[in-house]
């Protein structure tokens, strides 16, 4: 380039700063929103499952986001769900993989749900690290599409296990008192 003249080298000097901030440019979206570059604890999204308050919230977002995979990771392997049939007036017992079949073709088959968790029954978490009960009302609406939408209450009696003090509780049992 030293054997060019001065007007060719600054106009080549000149085209190499455009190119240069025309590519800048290209790869930066004035618009778009700066990476967040923190960590986000799925535990403050989701809930925390170390407390029964944030096993209540994941349980919420699990059915509310209508993830199978999220919510099969907050029942043990030895889960029992029960409800009263009143059309043949017994109880009725299904197993883990029963609840998850039947959660997993509610999710798939709906347009959305909405579950609210309402008052305490009760609650038992003192007494023991590892187990604990509540039982809490519910209002659940499952939305199939604009001309079914079945809205239900009632209140889940709910047993939770944990391993030790610092892991993330699971449900063992769950009795489902609604009006479904």
């Amino acid at each position: 380039m030293a054997h060019l003249p001065v007007s060719m080298r600054r106009l080549f000097l000149g085209l190499g700063i455009v190119l240069s901030l025309a590519l800048g440019l290209i790869s930066c979206n004035p618009f778009a929103p700066a990476l967040d570059a923190t960590l986000t604890d799925r535990n403050t999204v989701l809930g925390d499952r170390r407390s029964i308050k944030g096993m209540f919230e994941y349980f919420r977002n699990t059915y509310e986001l209508r993830d199978s995979l999220l919510y099969g990771r907050m029942i043990t392997r030895d889960f029992r769900f029960t409800f009263f049939d009143f059309a043949n007036n017994n109880l009725v017992y299904w197993d883990r993989d029963q609840e998850m079949q039947a959660t997993f073709n509610m999710f798939r088959s709906v347009k959305s749900v909405s579950l609210i968790w309402n008052n305490y029954v009760s609650t038992d978490t003192v007494n023991n690290d590892t187990l604990a009960q509540a039982q809490r009302y519910f209002n659940l609406t499952i939305v199939q599409d604009d001309q079914n939408i079945f809205r239900g209450t009632g209140s889940a009696q709910l047993t939770f296990v944990r391993a030790n003090r610092e892991s993330e509780w699971r449900i063992k049992s769950w009795y489902d008192r609604s009006d479904f």
